[in-house]
């Protein structure tokens, strides 16, 4: 599992998952935000991922491929799972890019790839509904 503190303000914000860990089809983006100041309002973010994939028919050379943005948030607990990115297919490494515009933000992450029966692909938001 890899973790990483994201920050708005930083130009770019780039958490990516362990390429020795062995190839994977699906991988959680988890995340906790720090207390929110005064009255500002718990911030979205836009996520986007470059799967690395290593196939033999895609040829000898491993592939970049992105997937499209998602928006997600606000954060409603402490710590949540916010979204699973999919790939029909085995995925090398994961790379996932966020960026905020409320104000400033700021997030820990965590990438959790794993092995699952999918047809899916994309990066799929997980509903949370405000308590």
């Amino acid at each position: 599992m890899s973790v990483a503190e994201i920050d708005s303000e930083k130009a770019m914000n780039v958490v990516e998952t362990d390429p020795n860990r062995g190839p994977s089809n699906h991988c959680v983006i988890i995340m906790e935000q720090p207390p929110l100041d005064g009255e500002d309002p718990a911030p979205r973010w836009r996520v986007s991922a470059t799967l690395t994939l290593r196939d033999d028919v895609l040829g000898p050379d491993p592939i970049q491929a992105d997937l499209p943005v998602v928006v997600i948030g606000p954060l409603v607990h402490k710590r949540q799972i916010m979204a699973v990115a999919r790939y029909p297919s085995r995925v090398a490494q994961w790379s996932f890019r966020f960026e905020s515009d409320d104000g400033r933000a700021k997030a820990r992450v965590w990438l959790h790839p794993g092995n699952s029966t999918t047809g899916e692909c994309g990066i799929l938001v997980v509903a949370h509904d405000p308590v």
